[in-house]
């Protein structure tokens, strides 16, 4: 196409738009003004000669074409990743930024141990930390390794490597058992005090359990939501009600006796994975390193258990 003036900028940018859907932030990631980053976007679509972001004063939208595009684009940025792997295999020592996004409640374990042990291993690496419980985008937050703590990955287009797993248990404080009592089936829930995750509906939320011979589903109305299982935790721990999480969370918790586990027989074999997810099929070198120390660091946290596997695609 001659003349055109589309670039890597633009690809980068509309990662970015897609991402963040605000022109503002897209433009601030890239060092550039809003009125840039508008004027770029236009001529991108005077070039094609389509609309590729609905806009209105409030909010910003793909079109179909501007997903399309968008899908294209991912394309180019993972050819450049693997370019950028290529690379950085020629010398196998990490180096650089190494990026990367964890769920807060694990962040709270593992940061000070990737900044007390594995940073001084590679002094070369800089930690480019986001605790979030949110699912980021990989490619577009521009993210070497994601850790994700899920039952299942759903991305089809990233690929994972599940490095340990934590059960999941249902607990509540001794005071709050002591008052409202102690169910001995997942269908009493239903009349207790139980707290939820953000993403969760307000109705029609089921837990699920299971006994060495049938799978049971427990309908919940969340009397209580917060956006990071610390949080739950801690409304647990002052006698809110029942919380269903990984043992990794609350592991010190049932250690001292501030929450109780209950109904152990029908969460026998309930497990979320620990997964480590990047782009591409092969991580790049300063995400393996970080996988490498996750494998054997996790393991020595109580309420996980290693259960490694091969990368797969999620």
């Amino acid at each position: 196409m001659g003349g055109s003036v589309m670039g890597i900028t633009d690809v980068l940018l509309l990662l970015r738009i897609a991402e963040t859907m605000s022109f503002k932030e897209a433009a601030r990631h890239l060092n550039m003004s809003r009125a840039q980053a508008s004027k770029r976007i236009a001529a991108l679509e005077d070039e094609l000669g389509i609309l590729l972001i609905y806009r209105s004063p409030r909010s910003i939208s793909l079109t179909t074409a501007g997903e399309t595009l968008l899908q294209y684009y991912r394309r180019i940025f993972d050819m450049i990743h693997e370019a950028k792997l290529a690379v950085e295999h020629l010398n196998h020592a990490p180096v650089g930024r190494l990026r990367f996004s964890m769920p807060t409640c694990l962040g709270a374990h593992l940061l000070p141990k990737l900044y007390g042990e594995f940073l001084p291993r590679y002094p070369g690496l800089v930690l480019d930390a986001y605790t979030s419980e949110t699912c980021v985008d990989i490619v577009a937050g521009g993210y070497d390794i994601v850790i994700r703590v899920a039952q299942r990955l759903v991305d089809s287009t990233l690929t994972a490597q599940r490095l340990a797993s934590s059960p999941l248990v249902v607990a509540a404080s001794p005071g709050y058992l002591r008052e409202h009592g102690v169910p001995t089936h997942p269908s009493e829930l239903a009349r207790h005090r139980c707290l939820g995750l953000h993403g969760t509906r307000q109705h029609g939320v089921v837990w699920q359990f299971r006994t060495a011979t049938e799978r049971l589903n427990a309908p919940i109305t969340p009397w209580a939501i917060s956006d990071t299982n610390l949080a739950l935790a801690h409304a647990a721990r002052s006698g809110l009600g029942f919380v269903y999480m990984p043992k990794a969370v609350i592991a010190a918790d049932l250690a001292e006796g501030t929450l109780q586990a209950v109904l152990p027989e029908f969460c026998r074999g309930i497990t979320w994975g620990i997964y480590a997810v990047y782009s591409g099929r092969t991580p790049t070198r300063n995400a393996a390193a970080m996988i490498e120390f996750l494998r054997d660091t996790l393991p020595t946290f109580a309420g996980i258990e290693c259960r490694p596997q091969s990368p797969v695609t999620c």
